[in-house]
């Protein structure tokens, strides 16, 4: 406790009324200097040319509001120091009384010119102190008009400020102490410390760009109150109540006295917690936010150390040399006037460069003007503030958070699930947020980087190793010469002289590339597209040849087929639109969910829906005028799940085109065929059949290496201990068929998600139970021909049903059809089926019209050595697979304890055929094997009821079921 009185007494170089009296004169003084470059019509922007081109100025606006500051503080305790001495008895009832109205005038001088520097922020605390003047009863209009008159002008408060208020604090000052002067040694005293925080510290200026908008200091405990408040009027009240306790401490006894001290006392500190609350606890629209958050935003009181020194290269800039740029002046374009390659919707000269990189708009100086800058604007942590500004895009980086390129949920919670840390693959969750369990730490060794969130830390073209980035990740493009001088810059250890001049182009050609980076992994759905598969080779394998490509990461890719859309010159964005690709408002928990395109939209065969320019909800006409598009008067195509207009779509005389968005290229879309639409073909997804290939890849396993060197993808930084994944074979073959359940059940793709064994012994340094899994993902490979999938390729494939890939074959023994299926692929160890199977080949005989499964449910051709053991029955519905299941969680050895979740793929809806659409299948593939799949009788088969056709069949016809 002494040390802090000693501290006190060190501070505290005369009495605070003193101090106060002090601080008022250099104000006053301070004010009427600065009232000279000041122009009260032009308030906000006089303050910013002042700050741009004038440092003496500078320094007299710093003292100017440093001072009031003291002014305020040593006040309110000279004030105190009345209230604990009891020196109100000695004051008269009319001096008092004045003394205590100051109070008032005190506050008002303090606000009126917080309000004159006409910024957001006091735009903000005007309107509130207006709002709260006309609920005032009766006389609230009047007193608002006396104070800021009937127009937007500040003329009037001016006067007040200058004149009115500040007069009646100098007759009440003098009233009080008889004089106007303080002693020499506390004036000076005061005005060095004052005149040492004004040549280091600055006064506060909004930028027009931080979306946080709060009043001063001894402003914020009032809005926090007013927040809670239902009927703000009633603040009045407490400040008379308040005033009328503080005057009537003159009257009351030293008993009464101690009481009020210790109320005020107690008020104090309740309005300084939330004054607390509010200066560090609010954020935007005064939501609540943690002060040590990534925000990069606008500090109330800002500790910008030293004077602007300007550049000697500007010292005859004037204001006609600086431009103004949404409503305010933007000094970065006096450097950067010179650089080109904008979009017109960015250009500097329509936006500026703060409204993006922040920065200091309000100075010459470089290293000033650069404080606070951002180099990726688009990056997420900071998009609030720039792409998502109030007069830019401010409803897209709410979308764009909770949209499945940002949230990652569905893989979170899938990898989870698999982990056994989850019950479920359907649980939302961020990728963000993700802790250090043994899911987290695997998706941050091997998964974490492919989301928009993750930021971009150095300038440069996409390409095929980027990954997030926000909006850039999209919309970033460079020239070519851009981008030789953004190389020559960055290998010339970025010297001033090879700063480029031509800026890279935000804007709407968002091209395959922008996709690749993330979309060549996983799915692989951006190198699908293209016609690569991914092979296991090295780059010193292969020959060179076109057949492969290797890509920047060293992967080598083998070409397959590419995709018909592809072939055609489409690109990703002419199907996916922007409430796809940024989110449309909803939270979704997996990618088919989100995505809302379908062929159907495109390749119909009824009328779709229909839309005109006129009806284009905000965003497609936006979009629609930027990609100045033509077909304002034609009818253009509405998304049948989506609803949302197709704005490159339009008919035309019976006839639907597709205009390419970047190529600009015109393409027919063409009806589905005949085939697509018979009845027996309801249940097919267009992709079922269309899908020409897809990715597969079989032998995964996971193992933590807790000593080999990782990398931390969420964290950007080098690990020791990471994940390891090991790949036995990647494929390209056609899809795995399987079933969607809902309202109408649908046969999709579907492709080995989860076939893999994962050892988290080496993680916990502890021995744990080996974690198997068979779960296959419903697919959307990207990979579509115009021919579809013939019979012959889903009914007498094995690969297709679902058992993997092998030799399947029906034969007729002793007047009995039966299935035999050899694998191509030997037992996994731990649940027995080939390594590539989803579900287990049945052994069918016929005895009568009767189905036997054989006991040990092993093939009638091959691999029963290793079959002994499988698990019984691995088809069929939820109820009756709980107990016979493929997912195994086993021992290390042998894998033998079932999981009994009775999951087999990787959502919940979505399952392999049951063993009786198994026997259908096969049964039509029965009919394969004699008869041609464009013969007449296999063409009836389609247009009548089959059950009933195969009643009319020839006795020579031996079917298995």
């Amino acid at each position: 406790m002494n040390g802090i009185k000693k501290i006190w007494q060190f501070v505290q170089y005369d009495t605070n009324g003193n101090i106060a009296l002090a601080a008022f004169t250099i104000c006053a003084v301070s004010g009427i200097i600065l009232a000279i470059p000041f122009d009260v019509a032009y308030a906000y922007d006089s303050i910013a040319l002042l700050l741009i081109t004038n440092p003496g100025a500078i320094f007299f606006r710093n003292l100017h509001y440093w001072s009031a500051q003291f002014f305020l503080a040593f006040t309110l305790l000279h004030l105190w120091d009345h209230l604990k001495l009891g020196s109100s008895a000695q004051q008269s009832r009319g001096v008092w009384f004045r003394l205590v109205l100051s109070i008032l005038f005190t506050f008002f001088v303090m606000l009126s010119g917080f309000i004159l520097k006409a910024d957001a922020d006091s735009s903000q605390a005007r309107l509130i102190l207006e709002t709260l003047l006309l609920d005032i009863p009766i006389v609230g209009q009047l007193i608002k008009s006396l104070i800021f008159g009937a127009t937007e002008s500040l003329q009037l408060i001016y006067v007040h400020h200058i004149a009115t208020a500040t007069i009646f604090l100098i007759y009440i000052i003098y009233e009080h102490i008889k004089t106007l002067i303080t002693k020499l040694q506390t004036f000076l005293i005061t005005l060095a410390f004052l005149t040492f925080i004004s040549f280091f510290i600055q006064a506060p200026f909004h930028d027009s760009i931080d979306p946080v908008i709060k009043g001063p200091w001894y402003f914020v405990g009032l809005q926090e109150i007013l927040h809670w408040m239902s009927r703000p009027g009633w603040i009045w009240l407490m400040i008379v109540v308040l005033l009328i306790l503080i005057y009537l401490t003159k009257k009351l006894n030293p008993k009464g006295q101690l009481i009020s001290r210790r109320i005020l006392w107690i008020l104090g500190v309740f309005y300084l917690i939330l004054t607390l609350i509010g200066f560090y606890f609010r954020g935007e629209n005064w939501q609540w936010k943690v002060p040590w958050a990534n925000e990069n935003q606008q500090v109330l009181i800002p500790f910008d150390f030293g004077l602007q020194k300007g550049n000697s290269k500007y010292n005859n800039i004037t204001a006609n040399d600086i431009p103004i740029v949404r409503r305010k002046r933007e000094a970065c374009m006096v450097c950067h006037k010179d650089v080109t390659g904008f979009s017109i919707s960015h250009n500097p000269e329509a936006i500026g460069c703060s409204s993006c990189h922040l920065g200091n708009p309000f100075t010459l100086d470089k290293d000033k003007a650069h404080q606070s800058m951002i180099l990726i604007p688009g990056n997420l942590d900071y998009v609030a503030q720039t792409c998502g500004a109030t007069d830019c895009h401010p409803d897209i980086p709410n979308r764009v958070n909770n949209s499945l390129m940002t949230t990652n949920s569905g893989i979170v919670s899938v990898d989870r699930w698999v982990f056994n840390e989850a019950e479920s693959p359907d649980k939302f969750a961020r990728m963000h947020d993700i802790g250090h369990s043994p899911a987290d730490q695997h998706l941050r060794n091997l998964c974490a980087k492919c989301h928009l969130g993750n930021p971009k830390t150095e300038s440069g073209p996409v390409d095929e190793l980027s990954r997030g980035g926000g909006c850039t990740a999209c919309h970033l493009n460079y020239s070519n010469e851009g981008e030789q001088q953004h190389l020559a810059y960055h290998e010339n250890s970025k010297s001033e002289e090879r700063l480029p001049k031509i800026h890279p182009s935000l804007d709407l050609n968002i091209s395959n590339k922008h996709c690749f980076g993330c979309h060549s992994r996983s799915g692989r759905i951006s190198t699908n597209y293209e016609g690569w598969h991914e092979t296991l080779l090295n780059e010193d394998e292969i020959d060179g040849s076109d057949s492969f490509r290797v890509l920047q990461d060293k992967r080598v890719f083998e070409f397959v087929s590419e995709d018909v859309h592809h072939k055609a010159g489409l690109d990703c964005i002419d199907c996916h639109n922007s409430y796809e690709t940024m989110g449309d408002g909803n939270i979704y928990m997996h990618e088919e969910e989100a995505v809302k395109i379908r062929c159907e939209d495109c390749h119909f065969s009824e009328k779709p829906k229909l839309t005109v320019y006129e009806e284009l909800d905000t965003e497609s006409k936006k979009i629609f005028d930027l990609r100045r598009f033509k077909q304002q008067d034609k009818l253009m195509i509405r998304g049948s799940e989506s609803n949302v207009a197709l704005i490159n779509t339009y008919l035309e005389n019976d006839t639907a085109f597709l205009i390419a968005k970047n190529k600009r290229t015109k393409h027919i879309m063409n009806p589905p065929a005949s085939n697509c639409t018979r009845e027996p073909h309801n249940n097919l997804t267009c992709s079922a059949c269309h899908t020409a290939w897809a990715p597969q890849c079989i032998g995964c396993h996971n193992e933590f290496d807790k000593n080999a060197e990782g990398f931390d993808l969420l964290a950007n930084r080098p690990v020791k201990g990471t994940w390891i994944e090991f790949v036995g074979k990647f494929l390209a073959n056609e899809p795995t068929l399987g079933v969607w359940e809902g309202e109408q059940k649908q046969i999709s793709p579907a492709i080995p998600g989860m076939v893999l064994s994962i050892d988290k012994s080496g993680y916990n340094n502890k021995e744990e139970e080996l974690i198997f899994h068979r779960l296959f993902a419903p697919a959307a490979p990207h990979t579509t021909s115009t021919k579809g999938r013939s019979c012959k390729s889903c009914h007498n494939n094995p690969l297709a049903i679902g058992y993997g890939k092998g030799n399947m074959e029906y034969k007729v023994v002793n007047g009995m059809g039966i299935w035999n299926f050899e694998p191509a692929y030997a037992a996994n160890k731990y649940d027995g089926l080939p390594e590539d199977a989803w579900i287990a080949f049945p052994a069918f005989s016929q005895e009568g019209s009767q189905q036997h499964m054989d006991s040990t449910n092993t093939n009638l051709i091959g691999s029963q050595e290793h079959m002994a053991n499988a698990n019984t029955n691995l088809i069929g519905s939820q109820e009756h697979m709980a107990n016979a299941n493929p997912n195994l969680i086993g021992s290390r050895q042998h894998g033998a304890q079932a999981n009994l979740s009775g999951w087999v793929a990787t959502r919940a809806n979505f399952r392999p055929f049951t063993l009786a659409e198994q026997k259908r299948i096969l049964r039509v593939g029965a009919c394969l094997t004699c008869h041609d799949e464009n013969s007449d009788i296999m063409f009836k088969s389609l247009e009548a009821d089959f059950e009933e056709y195969l009643k009319g069949v020839s006795k020579e016809c031996i079917l298995p079921f």
